[in-house]
């Protein structure tokens, strides 16, 4: 149901951001694991979140968080949202984890609002309640992130 996408700058912003995400404690694989069962309504298949990460060659960077047009035929919604110093790479691993959480978070509750007028089958309190349950799990955890 929710997805990630990192656009990075360069390669170090990359494996930067890459583990708080993906890995085996990283907050898509928490999410994954915990909702694969779960049903959210049927008009939503995939909630993207697109990190743009600051770094040297960096093409995009949203302001404000965007919120994509809905697709209707794939069932599916995304989110454009700038990962900068200030926001994620000057921070420690402990913020940085809360700024994976806090983004996730304000993302759903754009899109809900954006197609509250739609009329679409989607729970999204459900959604947002289990993934600020996952999230208090992804926020305790001890071990490092990242290798800087």
């Amino acid at each position: 149901m929710v997805g990630y996408y990192i656009d990075a700058g360069d390669e170090h912003v990359s494996e930067l951001i890459t583990p708080y995400l993906w890995q085996d404690y990283g907050l898509s694989t928490l999410l994954k694991k915990e909702t694969r069962n779960r049903n959210y309504g049927k008009d939503l298949e995939l909630l993207l979140i697109k990190y743009y990460v600051e770094g040297k060659f960096s093409s995009y960077l949203p302001h404000e968080p965007k919120v994509n047009n809905y697709m209707s035929k794939s069932k599916d919604i995304g989110v454009d949202i700038a990962v900068t110093k200030d926001l994620f790479h000057d921070r420690n691993e402990f913020e940085r984890r809360e700024f994976i959480v806090d983004s996730t978070l304000h993302a759903i509750k754009l899109i809900r609002d954006k197609l509250k007028k739609k009329k679409l089958d989607i729970n999204f309190e459900s959604l947002i309640k289990d993934i600020i349950e996952i999230s208090e799990e992804y926020l305790k955890r001890l071990e490092p992130y990242s290798k800087v």
